[in-house]
């Protein structure tokens, strides 16, 4: 049986490059393993892998729009540090567009799931533009919408073992003929699957 394509985008502003590059890995190791297991693929795309150079007449973000389809997508995965990105026609940065997009698509369909994370690694601004920038992730982050959870992380090596946990508990919910949650069950023990709760911002 062919397997479910699970169509994954990532929203990311410039600054968080070392959690950019976790995500292939942490794909790559989930559809060899569970995914594989559960009948399901997942399959990553990004504006700078999947986009190409062009003209728009809603600027680049519009070319970006029509490719990467995130109204239509499974899991939109949304990453911030310290940066919020370029502005754009309808947004304060592409990355919130994005968001707002998925968040939309969500309110009339009950997808894309949506998946938030807030790194809080200490920065220090060193200009006002900086300042700026992180006052506009605070800003995102305080505005949330009420439906959401939001998940923070300490550093990038805690990125990726929440993105594991996340993304096989996603896994682990979709239809399949077998018993996922049971195969589930069997790769993560019970002490790492609550140490992945401690993030919870809301008490799950």
């Amino acid at each position: 049986m062919e397997p479910k394509h699970l169509q994954v985008v990532v929203a990311f502003p410039g600054d968080v490059q070392a959690e950019r590059d976790i995500i292939p890995r942490v794909f790559e190791e989930l559809n060899n393993g569970i995914a594989a297991l559960c009948n399901v693929w997942l399959e990553l795309h990004r504006w700078e892998t999947d986009s190409y150079p062009g003209f728009h007449p809603e600027g680049p973000q519009g070319i970006i729009d029509r490719i990467l389809k995130i109204e239509d997508c499974h899991i939109l995965i949304g990453i911030f540090w310290k940066r919020f990105g370029t502005p754009v026609s309808d947004a304060k940065s592409g990355t919130e567009h994005e968001f707002k997009t998925a968040y939309e698509a969500w309110k009339k369909k009950g997808s894309p799931q949506i998946m938030v994370y807030f790194s809080q690694k200490l920065s220090k601004a060193k200009s006002p533009q900086e300042a700026d920038q992180e006052r506009l992730v605070l800003e995102f982050k305080e505005r949330f919408p009420a439906e959401g959870l939001r998940w923070d992380y300490q550093d990038e090596k805690d990125f990726e073992r929440l993105l594991r946990t996340h993304l096989t508990k996603f896994i682990s919910d979709q239809p399949t003929r077998g018993n996922p949650q049971q195969v589930y069950s069997s790769l993560k023990d019970p002490e790492s699957v609550a140490k992945a709760h401690d993030g919870c911002l809301t008490g799950c």
